[in-house]
């Protein structure tokens, strides 16, 4: 009796094993494509209106006001996803702001500079929603390009920009 017990698990334990493979690889699939279809959607086509699409109701602040006062001061604005990694419920953007400074950003007058600038954000996602993100971002350089930060010239002399 204990025989066919113990075949019958030793025979289905590779196939429940190769099917939560198959919905691990088919979860991850989905919150890449959450994650892609909103930098298109919100980021690049400034439809905040669908920003419930993509962020669950549990996200800790408002997303689309965060990123309004951006896209106000970079109307031309948008986010370059350079890769995207994913395990589980994580997924991992590495993003390339680029746009022009035609309004007033942080206190920082309009400038007219088409500026570049790097950054990673790790999305979590539940029920194929945003629940939270963690950005890192490079500041300093990208204040440095608007020229609101402290440069340096060729010899390494700080120069500091009020333009």
């Amino acid at each position: 009796m204990k025989i066919p017990v113990i075949l019958s698990a030793v025979i289905a334990m590779p196939l429940l094993s190769a099917a939560q493979t198959l919905k691990q690889k088919e979860l991850i699939m989905n919150n890449k494509a959450v994650v892609s279809k909103m930098y298109e959607t919100v980021f690049n086509k400034r439809d905040i209106s669908n920003v419930s699409l993509f962020i669950s109701d549990v996200y800790p602040g408002t997303f689309g006001e965060q990123l309004q006062p951006l896209i106000a001061a970079f109307p031309d604005a948008q986010w370059v996803v350079k890769d995207m990694v994913a395990e589980g419920d994580k997924v991992v953007v590495f993003q390339q702001f680029q746009g022009t400074h035609k309004g007033t950003y942080q206190h920082i007058p309009a400038t007219g500079k088409y500026v570049t600038g790097a950054g990673i954000v790790k999305y979590e996602l539940k029920d194929g929603k945003i629940i939270s993100s963690d950005v890192l971002t490079d500041r300093l350089g990208f204040l440095q390009a608007l020229g609101a930060a402290i440069n340096t010239d060729s010899s390494g002399t700080p120069v500091i920009n009020n333009k």
